[in-house]
């Protein structure tokens, strides 16, 4: 049995991984902003934003950390800071309290996005591209991996995971997606031409899984499916699922008008592909869109 703890643990991936592990017969730690009581004896829950609450942490083997403030808002002055300052300051909170205490834990599994990566019509990146922040979301990756890092002073393995577009039917952006379909007025969305690189939440936390179990893991790990799709197929291949049309078309300045900045999320994004997690044996359940959207949307 190993001892986990979890930021973020009751969030859409939190909650996923948090199954799995159970499921495994480890005992789960997780840290909230919020008192939560416990009715699971593998399950327990520590408030962290109250004083002291670094000495109810037990002795830990694996942390997940996946706090921070959802992207998923306008992108106004005050929530910017809110998105940046999310992620540093509890993986920061971490380091600190591990640092302090004899006992280390042996693995890092640290969220990350995609948005590491320029935006591109025509490139493919993979784990073994390099790059330093040009916009906003690429410097929230960038400085939240730099504080990931900071682990390996702790001797701990510390493995990066870029997550891509997650697919699930518990939240995240697959709602989002389907609701101009329900209502028949699906389409293209900018040019159409940009890449969505998405995975299915059975295969994000099954390759979460894989790579801290994998002791030879560490580092970066694209996670996203080995099949990407450029958005206008993508929206078609949701229509078909739904049985409904894939005819509408928004421009890009309709969507900065009434998204803002946060309109880059969907229209300036990147072809990633998961050579690593690959490399590390890792095999998909769903590589394909359409049937992992069929699993999805049923």
């Amino acid at each position: 049995m190993q001892r986990y703890l979890f930021t973020g643990g009751t969030g859409m991936v939190g909650s996923a991984i948090v199954e799995r592990v159970k499921a495994q017969g480890h005992h789960i730690t997780i840290l909230t902003r919020q008192d939560k009581e416990s009715h699971d004896a593998q399950i327990d829950y520590i408030n962290w934003s109250k004083d002291g609450w670094e000495q109810q942490v037990p002795d830990i083997d694996v942390v997940v950390n996946l706090a921070g403030a959802s992207l998923m808002q306008r992108w106004t002055k005050e929530n910017k800071q809110s998105i940046m300052l999310s992620r540093m300051k509890s993986t920061e909170a971490l380091y600190e309290l591990f640092a302090n205490r004899k006992q280390r834990p042996d693995v890092l599994f640290n969220a990350s996005a995609v948005g590491a990566y320029p935006p591109d019509t025509n490139y493919t990146y993979t784990e073994e591209y390099r790059t330093l922040p040009f916009d906003f979301l690429s410097d929230v990756v960038y400085q939240w991996e730099r504080h990931a890092r900071k682990f390996e002073a702790l001797g701990t393995r510390v493995i990066m995971g870029r997550f891509g577009i997650i697919l699930s039917d518990q939240g995240g952006s697959l709602p989002l997606m389907t609701m101009p379909y329900k209502y028949f007025v699906g389409g293209k969305l900018g040019s159409g031409r940009q890449w969505y690189s998405w995975i299915h939440i059975d295969d994000l936390v099954r390759g979460a899984l894989h790579v801290i179990e994998d002791d030879s893991a560490e580092g970066v790990f694209n996670m996203t499916a080995p099949m990407p799709e450029r958005q206008n197929l993508f929206g078609y291949t949701l229509g078909r699922v739904m049985n409904r049309p894939h005819y509408t078309w928004v421009p890009a300045i309709a969507m900065k008008v009434v998204m803002g900045q946060m309109a880059t999320v969907v229209l300036d994004t990147q072809k990633v592909l998961p050579n690593k997690l690959q490399a590390h044996g890792f095999n998909f359940k769903y590589s394909n869109l359409k049937v992992a959207l069929e699993d999805l949307l049923g």
